[in-house]
């Protein structure tokens, strides 16, 4: 029988880790694959992040990134999410995979896995999803059979209602975003496959979005000083 993850509580859950892809501190999460039966998971725990930080920002952290998992539930780009053991951890699906600016094994077809993750983020953002950090490569992996899956939702912004027009405007803004950041990988991975329909962050934001960028950047630093250690 299929493993019930749900039935396992974030300590047994931890009794069974066998592999650490991040340990937790500062304003980082533990991130560890968990085998139970020979099917594998992995948890994301706040809890392993500095303690007042996993106190007050963690389960808000986790919320957000499980109602984003939870929208996104149909679609194989995006890890499913199987049990929210506490309110500052989950657990998601396990995909063997490699960060695609750190392959070892993999040698994808570049062209053919553009044209996936194109296609990926698009089905995102059609369920109402703008992923919001994809600029950060490590959060793009690519699996076994070239198939890319995106990770870490915790910045992830959700489409309101079609009359809330501030937050239409954000969201088509976060979108391009993520265009951009495929036009950022291309340049890394494959830059003879940029071409004039690829988005360019600095056309998107312009010179009051960019400030608005290393504001937001700002803000960041200046949590992880007053909430961690």
């Amino acid at each position: 029988m299929p493993v019930t993850w749900s039935d396992y509580s974030l300590q047994q859950l931890r009794e069974h880790v066998s592999h650490t892809f991040r340990a937790g501190g500062g304003s980082r999460p533990d991130v560890l694959l968990i085998e139970i039966e020979g099917e594998y998971a992995v948890l994301k725990d706040q809890a392993g992040a500095d303690r007042l930080f996993a106190l007050l920002v963690g389960p808000v952290l986790i919320w957000r990134e499980c109602k984003a998992l939870d929208r996104l539930q149909a679609l194989s780009c995006i890890p499913t999410l199987l049990a929210k053991p506490s309110s500052r951890s989950f657990l998601m699906s396990y995909h063997p995979s490699e960060q695609v600016t750190r392959l070892n094994t993999i040698s994808p077809d570049w062209p053919e896995f553009f044209d996936r993750l194109s296609k990926a983020v698009n089905e995102v953002h059609l369920a109402g999803i703008a992923h919001n950090d994809l600029r950060n490569p490590t959060n793009t992996l690519v699996t076994h059979y070239g198939e890319p899956i995106m990770v870490d939702l915790v910045a992830a912004f959700c489409r309101g209602r079609r009359w809330n027009l501030p937050n239409q405007w954000i969201f088509r803004k976060f979108c391009q975003v993520d265009l951009s950041a495929i036009t950022k990988l291309k340049a890394q991975l494959a830059p003879e496959l940029i071409d004039e329909d690829d988005v360019v962050a600095e056309q998107i934001a312009g010179s009051f979005g960019m400030a608005v960028r290393g504001l937001g950047q700002w803000v960041r630093k200046l949590s992880r000083k007053f909430f961690t250690d």
